[in-house]
């Protein structure tokens, strides 16, 4: 398992730094705003759309910085899922947003994949 010290150092900027001040945001907060965003992030529409995409994202990311290109793929399946997802869930308000989501969705599995 080979680690580039630059792709690790993005790896920890990405995803280390959003992390950590949800964390800190979220011990901030009160009862029920913590029981509010609980229910929100495990909903299914939540958990199909934007949860498979930052998973997705994060595993292809993890994967890049160490060298597993099985992870990668899982990655790229969370991805489409969430693209899916996420067009799906934007349909009713905007066909042209979901339409447009789902390109952006199309590009990055793109590049991800060559």
């Amino acid at each position: 398992m080979e680690t580039d010290t630059d792709s690790l150092v993005t790896f920890l900027i990405a995803f280390g730094v959003p992390i950590a001040m949800m964390t800190w945001a979220y011990f901030k907060m009160n009862a029920t705003d913590q029981q509010s965003v609980k229910s929100d992030f495990t909903s299914p529409k939540f958990l199909v759309s934007m949860g498979s995409f930052a998973l997705g994202a994060f595993l292809i990311e993890f994967s890049d910085t160490f060298a597993v290109p099985m992870i990668k793929t899982m990655g790229l399946v969370l991805l489409i899922i969430g693209g899916i997802g996420s067009s799906i869930v934007t349909w009713k308000a905007s066909k042209v947003r979901s339409l447009l989501i789902l390109g952006l969705f199309v590009l990055m599995v793109f590049f991800h994949a060559s």
